[in-house]
């Protein structure tokens, strides 16, 4: 049922400021937590109500109260606890998904109200009067068990989703009105705008977070010539929340010993000896003997990984899954539930296994009193009392961030064991050169220059970041280095044609180039395009000492003759998994024997542009999300800015024009009658004078009346009297037309105005801030108008900025002169000229000047800024200067600046052109 009109009333007058202060906080803080607090604590105080609260959703259907407000402990705290799915109805969660309906109930009468926002069927916005129904038995029963007579309930939603309820609750009966509850609409959306604030807020800190954990441990993981690998693991463990970790890798350095490599799978076997394992933490318990020391040598892995290749395992609980029967045992000694096993495969090849453990926590959820899940609907509750459900050895769920992030940590640990397998690599072979050194000295040095030759390069690439420098210095590095006559990049096409890529040639000194390639030469090879990248798709390098030795068909012959290509190296380039190009090294003088360390030189630096080139396109992905997102935030604050302009210039326009409106009535009925009072009063006068000089000698009663009020003075007073009260009025009737020509609603839309009038208009509403005040002197005010035109604007928005500007001048001079202890001559300079914007414009050009203490360097480039101010709390928003740099430059194509000097004053420029269809 309705409320009284004095309710409504009271409604309509708290209304404006409860949304304010709510708006001002969602703008002040992105933290939810604090808003939600506030936001219960502003409506319990609107409504009057008993309790507050705000009730969230879980994603099972449940919820839980996150925010309250009660008055005087009139009903028990539900802070924190939790509620069953069942205690909303499927019914009840329709009506609020689909129409937003907003629910009262009132317990005395039994009596629901229904206030649907939008219509069931077809979803457009409505205005609707409560509905009032009988109430659900069951429900009253559930109402009067929490103590509520009177309840009320609004949908919050998030991204067109059901997030939660705002609920007012009260242990009395009382009536609802149409305007609380539109109350309660406006602030659930203004929630809306909050919750969809701080979900971008959290989604930022997560991604920053989780950069930064790839960040460390890459950082640990990249760092040639050698390799962290236990740091590293520690690192990955805390990141994912475990308690221990394993690292299971094939040992590169056996292999290069015995000269005999191995896979993964047989490394594995039990007996071999070619695993290295790195461990930290909490580790499954392995009873001595067994034939298999490692869990990763059992078949659980290998049979999984059959249908699933070399994907992320995420298991919850180890003893829910039947596949890891055989391993259960290793684990029962312990309390790890949860694991996480990441393979680590690089360009088709396994390299390892990178194992997580979590182990199982004992859960905790506060309920609103004891329900019964299997039954919990047969009876009404009839206690929410604190109940403590307690859930002992819980699996910890693995969460797709957790399987994103653990993703991205494997890629990094893979491409660094690849890394250190090369090192390995160079390493073996320096020593097999060092066990020669006797017999081929010469060739060990020059072997030994080659090596540190590719560090060089490596090291080179790893500092470029873009692929042009890298490209360039690779190809003119590797050509310096092994002498070669021509080195250049091909890159593949969609059909496996291709060709060289831009000017990343290098040549030899000691070779005419005249057959040289050229920029961008397209070299379709038919073998190339009917294979799809022939060997080169396999990571093979292919070198040719001599092309009349190969038996290669004429046609092929002919065109290598074409170039003078005598001799070659083609080493694949590959991007990720995908064969990119080809790094081309080529002889034209004559045949060349290829060294077997110069073809691994050019497979390593090919394998380094591999992975420069992943480098490059990741950076250029973080810096387009960095892009995206702080152009996500750019649009916020603009959105934000926009509301508060359009919230601030709304209600001040319309205070401002109401009030006008009333004093107008009163007033012009005042200075449309003084004149007749004088007129009366003259006549008046005139008559008690005829009256003095027809009888000259009055009773003495009327001497004495005439004594008592001393007729003479009256006389004389009475006309002064009459024309101050004019001047008064007079006066008034000025102001209220300063309030309306600086309000203009009527003027909403761009009209040709006089500028000069709404600065006047301004100076009016601010006269009382520039008089003399018995501490301090008044503020001097100069007015250097030109002879300006009628100006195309929009004359509210501009006010508002003449407002804002003389508004920060003014509070200059009073804060200047209240430091300084003295009684400095405040003065402000009002100058109107005509201009031209770009030298091609017409325009109007306002300075306002004030001598006040300027303003430093640091603090005037950032004044435009949203939210940003000097000012103290509670004076000062930060948006006065940035909502009139967008009113003057966005709105109206004009110029807004600021110059200043420490201890001389600052002037603001204010330039908009004359005619508005000149800018657009």
């Amino acid at each position: 049922m309705l409320s009284t009109a004095n309710g409504n009333s009271l409604v309509s007058l708290n209304q404006e400021s409860v949304l304010r202060r709510i708006t001002n906080r969602i703008r002040q803080s992105l933290e939810l937590e604090d808003i939600i607090t506030a936001t219960t604590a502003e409506v319990r105080a609107l409504l009057g109500t008993d309790r507050v609260m705000i009730y969230k959703f879980h994603a099972d259907g449940s919820g839980q109260v996150i925010a309250e407000s009660i008055y005087e402990n009139r009903l028990p705290s539900l802070l924190g606890l939790n509620f069953p799915a069942d205690d909303i109805p499927p019914q009840a969660r329709e009506l609020f998904t689909k129409s937003k309906v907003r629910s009262v109930v009132n317990v005395d009468t039994q009596q629901i109200g229904q206030s649907p926002v939008r219509d069931l069927e077809t979803g457009e916005l409505i205005t609707e009067e409560i509905r009032y129904r009988p109430v659900d038995p069951c429900h009253v029963e559930y109402l009067t068990a929490m103590g509520v007579k009177s309840s009320v309930v609004a949908p919050i939603f998030h991204e067109d989703a059901l997030w939660g309820l705002l609920v007012s609750h009260h242990s009395h009966s009382r009536t609802v009105s149409e305007d609380e509850l539109e109350a309660m609409q406006m602030i659930v959306d203004q929630l809306a705008v909050a919750i969809a604030q701080s979900h971008l807020l959290t989604q930022a800190r997560a991604k920053a977070q989780r950069e930064a954990v790839i960040n460390r441990i890459a950082t640990l993981l990249h760092s040639l010539p050698t390799i962290v690998l236990q740091p590293a693991l520690e690192a990955a463990v805390a990141a994912l929340g475990g308690v221990g970790g394993r690292l299971c890798l094939k040992n590169q350095t056996i292999d290069l010993q015995n000269g005999d490599y191995h896979s993964l799978g047989e490394c594995l076997i039990p007996g071999s000896k070619c695993i290295q394992l790195y461990a930290c933490g909490q580790q499954p318990v392995i009873s001595e003997p067994t034939i298999y020391p490692l869990i990763e040598q059992y078949s659980v892995w290998q049979e999984h990984y059959k249908s699933h290749p070399h994907e992320v395992w995420a298991i919850n609980d180890i003893y829910q899954t039947p596949a890891l029967r055989s391993l259960q045992p290793l684990f029962q000694p312990t309390k790890i539930r949860s694991l996480l096993f990441i393979p680590l495969e690089y360009r088709q090849k396994l390299l390892g296994y990178l194992t997580i453990f979590r182990n199982e926590i004992d859960t905790e959820t506060l309920w609103a009193g004891q329900f019964d899940p299997d039954n919990r609907q047969a009876f009404p509750r009839i206690s929410f009392n604190l109940w403590r459900d307690t859930k002992k050895s819980q699996a910890q769920q693995w969460t797709g961030e957790d399987i994103e992030l653990a993703k991205e940590i494997g890629k990094h640990f893979a491409s660094a064991i690849q890394q250190y397998e090369l090192y390995h690599q160079v390493q073996a072979f320096n020593e097999n050169l060092e066990k020669q050194v006797k017999k081929r000295t010469l060739e060990l040095q020059n072997s030994t220059e080659q090596q540190q030759a590719v560090f060089g390069v490596i090291s080179k690439i790893r500092e470029l970041l873009d692929t042009n420098s890298i490209f360039q210095t690779t190809t003119k590095e590797v050509c310096q280095l092994i002498k070669a006559d021509r080195v250049s990049v091909y890159r593949f096409d969609a059909d496996w044609g291709g060709s060289f890529v831009g000017d990343f040639e290098a040549t030899s000194p000691h070779w005419s180039n005249e057959s040289k390639i050229g920029i961008n030469l397209v070299w379709n090879d038919t073998y190339l395009q009917d294979t799809e990248g022939g060997r080169y798709r396999y990571n093979e390098t292919f070198a040719v000492d001599d092309i009349y030795k190969m038996g290669f068909t004429q046609c092929h012959l002919d065109n290598l003759e074409q170039y003078q290509i005598t001799a070659f190296v083609l080493a694949p380039i590959f991007f990720g998994q995908r064969l990119w190009g080809l790094l081309t090294t080529y002889q034209h003088t004559g045949p060349r024997q290829w060294k077997t360390s110069e073809v691994n030189f050019l497979t390593q630096i090919a394998a380094q542009l591999g992975v420069a080139l992943q480098q490059a396109e990741l950076l250029n992905q973080t810096q387009q999300q960095a892009q995206k997102l702080t152009q996500a935030l750019h649009n916020l604050q603009q959105t934000q800015t926009q509301l508060i302009q359009t919230e601030k210039m709304s209600s001040l326009g319309q205070l401002v024009a109401g009030v006008a409106h009333e004093i107008n009535n009163p007033v012009n009925f005042i200075y449309g009658n003084l004149s007749h009072v004088s007129e009366y009063a003259q006549d008046l006068l005139k008559i008690l004078e005829m009256y003095q000089q027809e009888l000259p000698h009055p009773s003495v009663e009327i001497l004495e009346e005439i004594d008592t009020i001393d007729l003479e003075f009256l006389s004389e007073d009475l006309p002064k009297t009459l024309a101050s009260m004019q001047v008064g009025v007079e006066r008034i009737r000025q102001i209220v037309m300063s309030l309306r020509t600086f309000s203009r609603l009527d003027e909403a839309e761009m009209k040709a105005v006089n500028i000069h009038e709404g600065i006047d208009s301004t100076l009016m509403i601010l006269q009382h801030r520039l008089k003399a005040k018995p501490e301090m002197a008044g503020i001097k005010l100069i007015k250097e108008y030109g002879d300006l035109p009628l100006v195309e604007c929009y004359a509210g928005q501009m006010n508002q900025v003449f407002m804002n500007v003389l508004s920060n001048a003014l509070d200059a001079l009073e804060d200047y002169r209240e430091s300084e202890l003295n009684n400095h001559p405040g003065q402000i300079v009002i100058s109107t000229t005509l201009g031209q914007i770009e030298d091609r414009v017409k325009s109007v050009v306002i300075r306002i000047a004030d001598n006040g203490p300027g303003i430093p360097e640091d603090v005037r480039v950032r004044i435009c800024d949203p939210f940003f101010t000097t000012k103290p709390v509670g004076k000062g928003t930060g948006l006065g200067l940035s909502i009139s740099y967008k009113i003057v430059v966005d709105k109206h194509g004009g110029v807004f600046k600021c110059s200043s000097q420490l201890g001389s004053g600052t002037e603001f420029w204010i330039e908009i052109p004359i005619q508005q269809a000149l800018f657009s």
